[in-house]
C-alpha cells in the first residue's frame, strides 16, 4: 500500500487578524515551524458583511479590509523570513471561525497557532470566542497562545 506524500509530513498555519493575541501566535507559529521544519501558512479572514448597506458601500469596506489584511500579511511575513521561515500566504471569506476550519481542513495542515482573543465583535462575548469555535470544529491540534 502507498503511501500519501503527505501522510507524516506536518504544516503550521496561524490566524492572523492584526490583534495583538494573533501577533504571540505568530511567534509561536514561527518556533514550531523552525523546530518541525514544518511549512507555515499565514491565513487572515476577511468577514463578510451582511448588513442594509449599499452595494457600493459593501465593496468598498470589503477593498479596505482586504487592503487592511494584506498589510498585515506582509509585515508577518517579514517577521517569518527574518526567522528563516518562509510563509505561504492566504485570505479566506467568511467568518473566522468556520473559514479557518475549512482552510485547515482543505490544506490538510496538522496544528493551528490562535491567539486567545482577537478582533471579535461584541457578540464574542455573548456567543463565545472564536478560539472557542475553532478547537471544538477543527480536525486538527490546535494551540491557543496567550
Amino acid at each position: 500500500m502507498e503511501e500519501k506524500e503527505t501522510e507524516g509530513k506536518r504544516i503550521i498555519a496561524v490566524g492572523m487578524d492584526g490583534s495583538d493575541f494573533s501577533w504571540k501566535a505568530l511567534e509561536m507559529a514561527i518556533i514550531l515551524a523552525k523546530v518541525k521544519k514544518a511549512p507555515l501558512h499565514i491565513i487572515s479572514i476577511q468577514e463578510t458583511i451582511h448588513t442594509s448597506f449599499s452595494r457600493s458601500e459593501v465593496l468598498a469596506a470589503d477593498q479596505t479590509a482586504k487592503h487592511k489584511l494584506e498589510k498585515i500579511q506582509k509585515k508577518a511575513k517579514n517577521q517569518c523570513e527574518e526567522e528563516g521561515v518562509h510563509p505561504e500566504l492566504a485570505i479566506c471569506v467568511g467568518h473566522p471561525a468556520g473559514a479557518l476550519v475549512t482552510y485547515v481542513k482543505e490544506n490538510d495542515i496538522t496544528m493551528l497557532v490562535v491567539g486567545d482573543r482577537g478582533h471579535a465583535s461584541i457578540w464574542g462575548n455573548l456567543l463565545g470566542t472564536t478560539a472557542e469555535k475553532i478547537v471544538h470544529d477543527c480536525p486538527c491540534s490546535v494551540l491557543v497562545v496567550r
